[in-house]
């Protein structure tokens, strides 16, 4: 018997119905995809400003924990901090400038040690009278060396640069232990370990070459860390490969049911 009209008109193609389904399977991929991409471009990057935002104790920083006797005399606005400094001897490595005690939140206790590891990079913007440069330092506390409330027992990380007008962006792993410290621990060779996830401290202060007891100063207009959540991004990554397989594997179901 022949088919009836109907039977016709309400029987559907294969062929366009294997399209259809993989026109749904394809923009219901490129919209995840899409959703994807945005969700990774906004919560990828980590990001925080030390100063002007700052709600850390600051606080002159001078050498005299270590015996030193240079001086550090501060004058704090809203948008800068200005350090007039005279760097002078007593000491092999006399320092003066800013610190920021990452312990101290509001004029309260922290709850943990500030964590470094968060970040990639730096950026501190800066002006200086004479000196032609200036050094961040960090300080962690070394689960084995470092003692609570103890300056000279954290473990340093440090590194000069020359001051730029437009401030200096660096990688956090630039900063490196001096060996003065380990000598100073009676260890014969740097062991590599810095602690990031264990910050103490950070301190912005004359750097290498300065003339020593001439009044100098550092103006200092911000401190930002930004870094890219290691992590997250991973996470999202692996998603997307799910993604990816699960359109594949909708494909070939819908070309093998053809």
């Amino acid at each position: 018997m022949w088919p009836s009209v109907a039977s016709i008109l309400t029987t559907r193609n294969p062929t366009e119905n294997n399209l259809r389904k993989f026109a749904v399977s394809t923009f219901l991929f490129l919209l995840l995809l899409v959703l994807w991409a945005v969700v990774l471009a906004v919560f990828r990057g980590n990001e925080q400003v030390l100063f002007p935002d700052c709600a850390y104790e600051v606080y002159a920083l001078t050498d005299g924990e270590v015996g030193g006797f240079s001086t550090s005399e501060l004058a704090r606005g809203d948008s800068e901090i200005t350090a007039a400094v005279n760097v002078r001897s007593g000491m092999a490595y006399p320092y003066a400038g800013i610190g920021f005690n990452l312990m101290s939140v509001g004029n309260r206790p922290a709850t943990g040690f500030f964590d470094f590891s968060r970040f990639d990079s730096v950026e501190v913007i800066a002006e200086t009278g004479r000196m032609r440069n200036v050094s961040v330092r960090i300080l962690t506390h070394d689960p084995v060396y470092s003692k609570d409330n103890v300056y000279g027992s954290y473990r340093p990380l440090q590194k000069s640069f020359a001051v730029s007008n437009g401030g200096v962006k660096m990688s956090l792993h630039e900063l490196n232990v001096p060996d003065r410290w380990f000598a100073a621990l009676g260890l014969e060779e740097n062991d590599g370990l810095k602690y990031y996830g264990r910050g103490v401290i950070l301190e912005v202060f004359n750097g290498e070459g300065t003339l020593l007891g001439i009044p100098d100063e550092i103006k200092l207009q911000g401190i930002r860390l930004w870094g890219e959540k290691h992590a997250f991004v991973s996470t999202m990554y692996a998603l997307l490969v799910i993604l990816a397989l699960t359109w594949i594997a909708s494909i070939v179901y819908i070309r093998r049911r053809k």
